[in-house]
């Protein structure tokens, strides 16, 4: 069975549904799915996880992610992309420059909450709301939490603005492009938008399907496959000692206030939307001769709350793994 991610460079066009069904009829593989939603005229980094990777999908899509793209001033449409009816056009305002628009942009950087919007694959009544809205039907779902690091303006060509996004899992970029637009008065969309990191995962090791194609017939799979354990690099390791990693795999739940003595000692800062911990231990003996002593993946856990000062409240940990599964980092 193949276990792993494979980090693709999506196409324009397909969905990422499409993406999937292609690996899997491909590699034949059952157990396939994505981490992480494109739109269809997105393209970059989608991590596909294949057999047991697919466990792991909800830890990779925590990670942060990082967007380039193009938006269109002056042209507002129902899906706030290029793939929409347009809904309003209007003439841009005077003195549109880098300054005055990297002003505009930072207004809607850090904890925001955002709504889904009409035009996603979020699921009303079972249904997804793009089925609802291409029927005229704009169903409004409660916004969610989201955090939007930086929003930079790389280059204005008026009516065009080229920029960046670094923001949290959930992130609907073309909706902030779309509320940029409805702020400076003229409306705007995206016209194109490229994801050049997910988590771990960066768009110069993604491969497009007919870079797999021709992988896979020269029998070199397991040469991009990526292991599991790398695939969580993201998320801040923990070092536990052996006895905690035994009383893991042996089904028992650790002290809260033991935990976090650890994840204090070690300066580990919390992250809210990254709230994983990987805990680690350090392997009894030396990998393959060599001077560096591996580590072993124990576990991944929920970050302790920091509010929690009973010392009797027990975590228990979300991933065990029972076997020795060594890191380099």
């Amino acid at each position: 069975m193949l276990d792993g991610i494979l980090v693709m460079d999506k196409a324009f066009g397909p969905t990422s549904f499409q993406i999937v069904q292609k690996v899997r009829e491909r590699l034949k593989v059952k157990k396939v799915g994505h981490a992480g939603t494109l739109d269809p005229l997105a393209t970059g980094v989608l991590p596909i996880c294949l057999g047991r990777a697919t466990k792991i999908v909800r830890f990779i899509m925590s990670g942060h992610k990082i967007y380039q793209g193009t938006m269109l001033l002056g042209v507002a449409t129902d899906t706030y992309d290029a793939a929409g009816k347009v809904t309003e056009q209007k003439a841009l305002p005077p003195s549109l420059d880098q300054l005055f628009l990297q002003k505009a942009a930072k207004e809607f950087t850090g904890r925001l909450f955002q709504p889904p919007p009409p035009f996603s694959a979020v699921k009303h009544k079972g249904k997804p709301l793009y089925k609802f809205a291409r029927q005229g039907i704009m169903v409004q779902k409660e916004s969610r939490p989201v955090q939007v690091f930086s929003f930079e303006i790389l280059e204005v060509r008026l009516p065009e603005v080229d920029f960046r996004v670094h923001c949290s899992k959930g992130t609907y970029v073309r909706s902030l492009v779309h509320d940029l637009g409805s702020s400076l008065g003229c409306g705007g969309h995206v016209t194109r938008l490229r994801r050049t990191k997910s988590g771990p995962f960066n768009i110069e090791n993604a491969m497009k399907m007919e870079t797999l194609e021709e992988i896979v017939k020269s029998k070199r799979l397991l040469d991009v496959l990526v292991p599991v354990e790398k695939a969580l690099a993201h998320i801040p390791a923990v070092d536990i000692d052996n006895d905690m990693a035994a009383e893991l795999r042996n089904g028992h739940p650790i002290l809260v206030n033991r935990l976090k003595e650890l994840v204090e000692s070690q300066l580990h800062e919390s992250d809210m939307e990254l709230p994983y911990l990987r805990l680690i231990c350090r392997l009894p003996y030396i990998k393959n001769g060599s001077d560096r002593q591996g580590k072993d993946l124990v576990s991944v856990v929920a970050w302790p709350s920091a509010t929690e000062s009973d010392s009797h409240k027990t975590l228990h940990p979300i991933k065990i793994w029972p076997k020795e599964c060594t890191i380099t980092n």
